[in-house]
Formats: structure tokens, C-alpha cells, sequence
């Protein structure tokens, strides 16, 4: 698995049965990540298979941060504003420093 793409993950309500999974998984995929709860995401504030109940108020943030980015995004060429161009830009630099992320 190229090491730029995101992890792939595979949900596992069984906690015995997610173990297995990591156990095999390690040898032929890596970078796999299987989530048995909340906590195994490496990506938590942003996995929709955790919702909000299980975030802090960090990754609310950092989750509506996201949410404001992919909105802007998408509706980039319906409202062909510099403004608000500048102002996802802004929010990407903000959210990869509050992720401590150096993408």
C-alpha cells in the first residue's frame, strides 16, 4: 500500500474476532487499521463511524473545521468568490495545525 494514501480500515464489533483481524492483517496489509472501538481510529475526530458523541471538544473543532472546508470546496464554482477561496485556505492551514499534521 502506497504510505501517502490513508490507512484502510475495517469495523469489527467482535473484540476477539477484531484481534484475529489485526493479527493477519499485519503481515498483508500493513497500514490497515481495524476498529473495534472508538479509541483504534487513528483518525478519530474525523470517522463518521464514531459520530460526535464520542468527541471532545477538540475534534468537534477539528471536525467542523472539515466540514467548512469540503463546503467551500464544493460549492467553489457556484460562488466564484476570492473571499471565500481565501478563506478555505485559511481554514486548511488552521485545521492541519490544529491536527499537527504537516500534509
Amino acid at each position: 500500500m502506497c504510505s501517502s494514501s490513508p490507512p484502510a480500515r475495517i469495523i469489527c464489533n467482535d473484540h476477539v474476532l477484531a484481534n484475529t483481524l489485526r493479527g493477519q492483517m499485519a503481515t498483508i496489509a500493513p497500514n490497515c487499521e481495524v476498529l473495534s472501538a472508538p479509541d483504534d481510529c487513528s483518525h478519530a475526530p474525523f470517522c463518521r463511524w464514531l459520530g460526535e458523541s464520542h468527541l471532545s471538544n477538540a475534534g468537534r473543532v477539528q471536525a467542523a473545521l472539515i466540514e467548512a472546508i469540503e463546503t467551500l470546496e464544493r460549492s467553489r464554482h457556484a460562488f466564484k468568490s476570492r473571499e471565500l477561496g481565501l478563506l478555505r485556505q485559511r481554514l486548511v492551514v488552521l485545521s492541519r495545525e490544529l491536527s499537527g499534521s504537516s500534509e
